[in-house]
């Protein structure tokens, strides 16, 4: 065995955790704490990816990767309020099926929107000259964008435990966490409350797009590897539980980077044996939301 190699691709797998962790993250607080099931979650991450490409394609890796850091997860964020004022709040009267039919509907619609608009050609793009080469810590490489990666999924886990534990939209999110029913018999507008986690979330898988863009193909698959993944990190992270989401996302992650070294194919059959395996030991996942379906 190849220890070197093996230390190289537990870093991976973390990074890869790290991108995980901020799709799943919003999507766990959307549906654990508000009952928004949003199939199209995804379609954030995959739209970020591609107008992070265009940033890049239009004033280079070095600028194009910040500008697009800035402006991209902000206009997803956008699209996404854009999105629950006007279709989802449609469709909280008609359960979890209608939720699901609207969304798997945005799904295939932003995805063939994009297709036009960008192509149906995977695009590849080259990291910052200043973050594209390596560094080595103990006799192992490390890919320096890699690092620079886990530093901004470290800065926008800080800033989410700060939004959630010290701002009044966090209390209320928490809130609804323990006990849903609660917050409407106090009085709270759960529908201006659903307009903001659904903001954090597609800000958060905005991000995730962006910083994923120099690491891999972007293709019109993203959406669904996206969403399958997040839902993975969900059902072994418990629903609602942020924390429990990140250390699923990187146990995923790792599982994932580590395997490829004894097998070619099969990412997605990992992910869902790690899910067996967790629930095998604990059916509620990290964490269990009582009382929650």
């Amino acid at each position: 065995m190849n220890w070197q190699l093996l230390a190289a691709q537990v870093v991976a797998g973390v990074a890869n955790g790290a991108l995980y962790f901020l799709v799943a993250s919003g999507l766990t607080l959307l549906w654990g704490a508000l009952g928004v099931v949003n199939m199209a979650h995804g379609s954030f991450f995959m739209l970020a990816a591609f107008g992070a490409a265009a940033c890049i394609r239009l004033w280079g890796p070095e600028f194009g990767l910040l500008a697009a850091l800035v402006i991209v997860p902000a206009l997803v964020a956008l699209l996404a309020v854009g999105l629950e004022t006007t279709l989802f709040r449609r469709v909280y009267g008609y359960g979890l099926w209608g939720q699901l039919l609207l969304t798997f509907g945005l799904l295939l619609v932003i995805n063939n929107l994009v297709r036009i608009v960008f192509g149906a050609q995977a695009l590849s793009m080259s990291p910052p000259r200043l973050l594209s080469g390596s560094v080595e810590f103990a006799g192992i490489r490390l890919a320096t964008y890699q690092l620079a990666m886990l530093v901004v999924t470290a800065a926008v886990a800080w800033y989410l435990w700060q939004v959630l534990n010290k701002s009044r939209t966090g209390r209320l999110i928490r809130a609804a966490v323990d006990d849903p029913q609660m917050l409407e018999g106090v009085g709270v507008d759960v529908r201006r409350l659903r307009t903001k986690v659904m903001a954090i979330a597609a800000l958060l898988a905005g991000i995730a797009g962006v910083i994923a863009v120099p690491r891999g193909a972007i293709n019109l698959q993203l959406d669904v590897q996206m969403i399958v993944i997040a839902f993975a990190v969900i059902v072994i992270g418990g629903l609602g539980a942020v924390w429990g989401s990140l250390a699923a996302a990187v146990l995923i992650g790792v599982a994932e980077t580590v395997s490829t070294l004894f097998m070619k194919t099969g990412g997605e059959m990992v992910i869902f044996a790690v899910m067996v395996v967790v629930l095998l030991v604990r059916p509620t996942g990290f964490r269990t939301i009582v009382g929650r379906e």
